[in-house]
């Protein structure tokens, strides 16, 4: 699998903090807002990046509809 730029991982890891504290995936906004982001265009373009690397799926019809996929592969961190 291919590796991840520091700004994936970091999602990635925003992601998965916000699972294990809250017990639910953030929102487009709040990922917008925790990394600064103009738009949330930014942030469809990080998500899109890591679903097509297999870190993620989306779940367009859901809100909060971000699921990881068992965790980092080997090698990704």
């Amino acid at each position: 699998m291919r590796g991840l730029t520091d700004r994936q991982r970091q999602v990635y890891d925003f992601i998965a903090d916000s699972i294990s504290c809250n017990g639910f995936p953030p929102t487009i906004r709040e990922i917008r807002e925790a990394f600064g982001f103009s738009s949330t265009n930014a942030v469809f373009a990080v998500l899109d990046a890591l679903e097509r690397k297999g870190y993620i799926r989306r779940h367009p019809s859901m809100a909060r509809g971000i699921e990881l996929l068992g965790g980092l592969p080997p090698g990704a961190e």
